[in-house]
């Protein structure tokens, strides 16, 4: 029989034919198989025949559909039970699809699918006058033909031990669809426990899913409970492989004698880590000198991890399996063993360390004259933090007692390069956000003692620029090599959503002017400037977000909108992204000569798909353990009455975001008791029909927590007032 594998592997050469049509000899040539498999593999290409995958046109031989008529993608459900594929390749198709709950056909939340599709659109409302109103969402409505890959195989949910069919609830409403689980697949789990769920039968149109309980995780509310809900609820590995461990125990302590050589000497430059005060691993240190003509000389200095992370070996692919660390509020959970990120690869003060630096010289107004690549040895000189580098930038003389005294100097010189380099991104039209984190103070009890808005400081612009600089310098160089790369592309935003959110940022009186024929960075750019301080900028900027495309990791270079870059790379953070360590090795092929830069040729597509899907698993766990940390920290203040400001208005009522936290909540249309409440869509505001209050972005309130859910981590406020 076939195994999912060579299945999936299958449908990837598919996918990969550009000609229209291949034979069942290319498949057998491209899988390697044996004579028993040749047979699962016919009746596999039978199955896709009959879902419309591909058409077999003779014998042995079959053609592709149109693709505009067939899209692969990630489904995202929603909890009503419908959903919307993200088309993995936006230059075949670049709208999301809307999947309506009847043609799910057993498909889940997460899972890797093909949708056939066909196009739906609503014209766009007139309001009196001639004037035109929001245009209705231009909906591509389709059905899920076949599930290519189950995007979650084990599920949290709430054990409900009913006396005939024992079911498991997921606590993830998008996964809409309870478990059934056998008396013998309980797991001792009691009634109301949280449990981790392996599904055993996928569930079909009339068919249930059916699972075992893999692990019971304990009862609601139980201490720390929510970091193994999201351990297995995102499949986040936190113990490593044991032959991993070995690997790791192996190296050593400190740089050996041989591997000094053929490496340049960094260990004379002023070099300093510049990080969070909670920071755990430092794999980046900045250095800054004239260079001979009066220019800059800029160095980025990052630690050298693929010098103990080989290709193919237990760490490497412990690494790939990971895709990049996940940092939560009080812990995290590292790509890399504690012996790497915190030891021979942390580019601790004081110590040597080896490095893959890139040395820039940059003139006055920002351009880069010279860039080059070398690896080294370094010695940092001091361990600093973002507050520590402010203070010394807003009149402080020392860096701290026993250290270099040229670090002042050098930061302020920092800082000068820094405002220039910001200032050639604003000219071409970079698009700078600049919205605030949150800051969650935790005791070493777990208990949540703050939650604020992070302060960002010149501390936090000096690294950022820098390292977007090495980052493009490190792209410039893989794509002048010619050889294969691994970019970080940001795709052009899809017009149509663009021109929804310009007809409803206009409607809210602050237009989005456009230069061209299209919208471009710059445009963008000048809005965002325009918007700061507003009331409105939080929800607006959110909303120009989501019309936008989500940055990725890709094989073929198509440009980064967001940074108006031609060429972009991750390069500066190997100990927790797996592309910065792959970009380190082809760096290296590249500076042998490029002779080794083949045998990633293959590889590349597969792993740009795979770290591309890890780096949103880790974004969404980070989200979620933000918000029930927040929920954590409001659940003793039920009662409570708070100003805060409405960031944004639906039909089903206002999200309130609190001034004195950093903390956001809704408030359910039903407790706006005291009028008759309108929604308008063209202004996304709410006006009562007899005393004519009214509620719109920016709008100041004042609120009453009113309950704290937990399992949703949900705030549910009411308004007392203006």
């Amino acid at each position: 029989m076939l195994s999912r594998t060579d299945k999936d592997r299958t449908l990837r050469y598919i996918e990969s034919v550009r000609s229209g049509s291949f034979t069942f000899r290319d498949v057998v040539r491209f899988l390697d198989l044996d004579s028993d498999d040749r047979r699962s593999l016919q009746r596999y290409l039978d199955e896709l025949d009959a879902d419309g995958i591909i058409r077999r046109v003779r014998r042995g031989t079959y053609a592709l559909p149109k693709r505009e008529n067939l899209v692969a993608g990630v489904l995202h459900c929603h909890r009503d039970g419908y959903g919307f594929l993200v088309p993995e390749d936006r230059s075949l198709h670049g709208e999301d699809v809307f999947i309506p709950g009847r043609n799910m056909e057993g498909a889940l939340h997460g899972d890797r699918v093909y949708v056939r599709i066909e196009r739906k659109k609503t014209p766009a409302r007139r309001l009196r006058g001639g004037r035109r109103a929001l245009p209705e969402k231009i909906r591509v409505e389709g059905a899920v033909v076949r599930i290519l890959a189950r995007g979650h195989t084990r599920i949290v949910g709430r054990y409900c031990a009913h006396p005939r069919f024992p079911f498991v609830t997921p606590l993830d409403p998008r996964m809409f669809r309870d478990i059934r689980i056998p008396f013998h697949e309980s797991g001792g789990a009691q009634d109301g426990q949280i449990v981790a769920v392996d599904i055993t039968q996928e569930p079909g149109r009339n068919r249930p899913a059916q699972g075992r309980v893999r692990a019971v995780l304990g009862h609601p509310g139980d201490p720390g409970i929510e970091y193994a809900i999201l351990e297995h609820k995102y499949g986040l590995p936190t113990a490593f492989s044991p032959e991993a461990s070995r690997e790791a125990s192996g190296l050593p302590d400190h740089v050996l004698p041989q591997e000094y050589e053929g490496r340049e000497d960094f260990r004379g430059e002023v070099a300093v880590t510049i990080d969070g005060e909670t920071a755990r691993d430092f794999d980046d240190a900045v250095s800054l000198r004239t260079a001979p003509g009066g220019h800059f000389l800029l160095g980025v200095h990052i630690a050298d991890v693929s010098h103990y992370v080989r290709p193919g070996g237990a760490l490497d692919l412990d690494a790939y399996a990971r895709g990049t660390s996940v940092y939560y509020p009080d812990r995290a959970i590292p790509m890399l063993p504690p012996k790497l990120s915190s030891g021979i690869s942390s580019l601790r003060p004081g110590v040597d360390r080896l490095v893959l630096s890139a040395i820039l010289e940059i003139d006055g107004r920002g351009n880069v004259l010279r860039s080059r690549f070398a690896r080294g040895v370094l010695r940092s000189r001091a361990r600093m933090t973002y507050a520590a580098v402010a203070g010394i930038l807003r009149g402080g003389d020392s860096p701290g007692e026993g250290l270099d005294p040229g670090i002042a100097p050098m930061l302020r010189m920092m800082q000068e390069l820094s405002t220039i380099l910001y200032r050639k991104r604003f000219r071409r039209g970079a698009v700078d956000f600049d919205l605030p984190e949150a800051d969650i103070r935790i005791d070493a009890g777990g208990r949540v003692l703050s939650v604020l808005a992070a302060e960002r400081n010149e501390a936090h612009r000096i690294i950022e620029e820098f390292m977007l600089a090495a980052n493009e310098c490190a792209a410039g160089r893989l794509q002048a090599a010619g050889a294969p790369a691994l970019f970080r592309i940001h795709e052009d935003p899809d017009p149509a959503k663009v021109e929804e959110f310009a007809l409803l940022a206009a409607a809210l009186g602050y237009p989005l002017e456009r230069r061209g024929e299209l919208y471009g960075p710059k445009d963008f750019q000048d809005f965002v400037g325009r918007m700061e301080g507003k009331p409105e900028q939080k929800y607006l900027l959110y909303l120009m977000l989501r019309s936008f495309m989500q940055a990725r990791y890709s094989e073929e270079n198509t440009g980064h909108f967001g940074l108006a870059t031609e060429a972009y790379t991750h390069f500066t953070s190997p100990i927790r992204r797996y592309p910065d360590l792959c970009v380190h090795r082809l760096l290296k092929a590249s500076l042998d000569g490029g002779g080794r830069c083949g045998v990633w040729a293959d590889r590349l597509p597969e792993i740009a798909r795979h770290v591309s899907e890890r780096e949103r698993v880790a974004d969404e766990a980070e989200r979620e353990m933000e918000r029930i940390k927040k929920a954590q920290f409001m659940a003793g203040r039920v009662g409570g009455e708070f100003a805060g400001i409405v960031t944004a208005v639906s039909r089903q009522g206002l999200q309130v975001e609190l001034l004195d936290h950093y903390v956001e909540g809704f408030v359910p249309m039903a407790s706006l008791v005291g009028d008759d409440y309108r929604y308008s869509d063209r202004t996304r505001s709410l006006r009562g029909s007899r005393r004519r209050n009214r509620y719109a972005p920016g709008s100041r309130v004042r609120v009453r927590l009113d309950n704290v859910d937990m399992e949703s981590a949900r705030l549910l406020f009411s308004v007392l007032g203006p």
